[in-house]
C-alpha cells in the first residue's frame, strides 16, 4: 500500500528484479532476494508497511509464448507469494549479493551513493494458479522442502 501523498492507503505495484540464487541446478534457495535503495518510492512505502505480495509467472520465460498461452491463461502458470520485505543481516547479505549479481550483473555497477542494501521476501502464504478451476495453496514448509 502506498504511503505517498495522494495515494496513501491505495494499492501500488512496481517492478523489482529478484533472485533466489545463482544459475545452475542447485543454485536456487527459494528465497527471493532484492537489491533496494531508500530512494525508491516503493521502498519508502515498504518502510511504513513491509507487507507485500509478489507474482512470478511463466510468462517471464519462453514457455507460454512457445505454447501460445496468453499470460492470463492459467496454463501459463503463476505463483503469488504474500509476506513481508525485510533487510538481511550481514552474513545473509553475502548470499543475497551472490544470488542477485550472478543473475543481474549490471546491479554491481549501479550508483554507490544510492546506499543500496539487500533484502528478502519473507514468505508467509503461497498460492499457485496452474490450471482452470482455482488456486492451490502451498505452505512455506512445502515450498522450501522441494529439491530441484
Amino acid at each position: 500500500l502506498s504511503a505517498q501523498g495522494g495515494l496513501r492507503g491505495r494499492p501500488f505495484a512496481n517492478i523489482f528484479s529478484i533472485s533466489d540464487g545463482p544459475p545452475g541446478p542447485f543454485g536456487g534457495s527459494g528465497v527471493p532476494y532484492l537489491y533496494l535503495t531508500d530512494m525508491e518510492i516503493s521502498v519508502q512505502d515498504l518502510e511504513v508497511n513491509s507487507n507485500a505480495s509478489l507474482t512470478v509467472s511463466l510468462a517471464q520465460t519462453p514457455y507460454c509464448r512457445r505454447h501460445r498461452y496468453d499470460p492470463q491463461n492459467p496454463l501459463c502458470a503463476h505463483i503469488i507469494f504474500v509476506g513481508s520485505i525485510v533487510k538481511v543481516n550481514d552474513s545473509e547479505a553475502v548470499l543475497a549479493k551472490k544470488a542477485l549479481f550472478s543473475r543481474h550483473p549490471e546491479m554491481e555497477s549501479w550508483p554507490k551513493d544510492h546506499d543500496w542494501f539487500f533484502a528478502k521476501f519473507n514468505i508467509t502464504n503461497i498460492w499457485v494458479l496452474d490450471y482452470f478451476g482455482g488456486l492451490k495453496i502451498v505452505t512455506p514448509e512445502e515450498y522450501y522442502s522441494v529439491k530441484p
